[in-house]
């Protein structure tokens, strides 16, 4: 999107745009939003694991809180889970700080000029807002998901799933299942990926909105407050919804084997949510 105000253009690209190259190594800017994401989880985690104390101060609980929240909730999924949450919560973590690490200021509004005349090129993008990022983590969730039902039933008993009941309906069945599995993958990616970029768009037009007016309308400083708001509550949701969604697809290939004389619930009590 490109929308020319006073000489210069308010650019929000739908690809990742390249900074500088190392070696045949591209280093893009929604890759240094997906960097600063990481270096800020691992500096809470590193804080939480060395300064930790029995009873939590304010910083501490703030940091454990949607840990223990995403952990209580897939407890509740199966008795296996403990060989799973720490897939589900890194995934919420890392989705939840890379967007709202796209709502600090600064974040798309410096960087270096474009190839076209007053186009900005920022230094930072939200890694969501890059295909590559969110087709990655869904990747991951499907090779874990995948993993689990081979685990579970087998190779064979995995191929059999896929190819379904009654035998004689495999020619059918086989394609329409396998292709179900692979759509859980394009999802994942397509649906982070769309609303995070929508959101940028949508911030990029209510900037440009209110450079236009801010002259004749005060009240037009508080109009992007609004949609910033919005965005933090859209990120948080959308970083749920994608661990959730992780979850679910594990759920689905332990359920059918639960029951059948594995550890159980009461065994290892699940950690009540936040």
């Amino acid at each position: 999107m490109a929308e020319e105000e006073g000489g210069s253009l308010i650019h929000v690209a739908i690809k990742a745009e390249k900074l500088f190259s190392i070696g045949p190594f591209e280093v893009t800017n929604s890759m240094v939003g997906a960097v600063l994401a990481s270096l800020l989880l691992l500096a809470a985690a590193w804080y939480v694991t060395r300064r930790a104390q029995t009873v939590p101060g304010r910083l501490q609980s703030l940091i454990e809180m949607p840990v223990e929240y995403i952990a209580g909730i897939t407890a509740a999924s199966t008795s296996r889970w403990r060989g799973y949450v720490a897939l589900v919560v890194g995934l919420f973590l890392m989705i939840l700080v890379a967007n709202w690490l796209g709502l600090l200021p600064g974040v798309g509004t410096i960087g270096l000029k474009g190839e076209h005349e007053g186009e900005l090129v920022p230094f930072v993008r939200p890694a969501a807002a890059d295909l590559n990022f969110t087709l990655a983590l869904a990747f991951v969730t499907f090779v874990v998901f995948v993993w689990w039902a081979i685990r579970i039933h087998g190779p064979i008993g995995y191929l059999k799933e896929l190819v379904g009941e009654p035998r004689y309906m495999a020619p059918l069945m086989f394609p329409i299942h396998l292709i179900s599995e692979v759509s859980r993958l394009v999802s994942l990616s397509m649906r982070l990926f769309g609303n995070v970029f929508a959101g940028e768009v949508l911030l990029a037009t209510m900037l440009a909105l209110t450079t236009a007016v801010i002259f004749v309308l005060p009240l037009a400083f508080f109009v992007p407050a609004v949609f910033l708001g919005l965005e933090l509550i859209f990120g948080a949701v959308q970083a749920l919804v994608f661990a959730l969604l992780t979850m679910t697809y594990i759920t689905m290939a332990i359920a059918e084997h639960e029951g059948g004389g594995h550890e159980s619930d009461e065994e290892h009590p699940a950690p009540s949510p936040a």
